[in-house]
């Protein structure tokens, strides 16, 4: 065996091995917000991951567009490359869930807020894709939320899915005060 086939073997093994420890370790240790901690957020991996896009990009846009024979591909593909970067970190920024008693508040990765009260979930989907579990779950009103489930605390969500499983109704918050029977 050559020392370049079991460099690259090395290589491809530890690196394999880095980012199954790295995506273990995010699922044990959900990123919550500093300021609002019921709040579960994407991983900071992928921050770091849109933060190495921009530096790779404007390191290729200064190859691309400061020297006078730098090739145009070069500069075209720094601003892809930089455009994706500033969109991983935009997803990391927007993005949270929170999962109550009576309903699932999110933010999408656009950065609009929804809500889903268990009460009016039209359809939900649980199933197995690649050995992670993703729920989808969608509201009366349209609104969508599909997670993975391993990444995310969401019991509180799934125990009202299996209230609604054993009782055919979903859960529903009672609201304090006297009842008006209408006498």
């Amino acid at each position: 065996m050559s020392p370049a086939l079991l460099l690259r073997i090395i290589l491809t093994t530890v690196t394999t091995l880095a980012i199954a420890a790295v995506a273990r370790w995010a699922r044990k240790h959900p990123n919550r917000s500093r300021e609002h901690p019921e709040r579960v957020r994407m991983p900071k991996v992928v921050a770091l991951v849109g933060w190495l896009f921009v530096c790779v990009g404007l390191l290729m846009g200064l190859v691309g567009f400061a020297s006078p024979e730098g090739p145009l591909g070069a500069g075209i593909a720094s601003v892809a490359i930089i455009a994706g970067g500033m969109a991983f970190v935009a997803m990391y920024r927007n993005f949270y869930v929170v999962t109550y008693a009576y309903e699932v508040v999110f933010r999408s990765v656009l950065g609009k807020e929804r809500k889903i009260p268990y009460s009016e979930i039209q359809h939900y989907h649980l199933q197995t894709m690649k050995g992670q579990r993703f729920l989808t779950v969608k509201s009366i009103h349209g609104v969508k939320l599909s997670l993975n489930i391993d990444a995310y605390d969401m019991k509180p969500l799934l125990r009202a899915i299996d209230y609604h499983q054993a009782t055919g109704c979903w859960p529903v918050r009672v609201e304090a005060g006297t009842p008006d029977f209408g006498y």
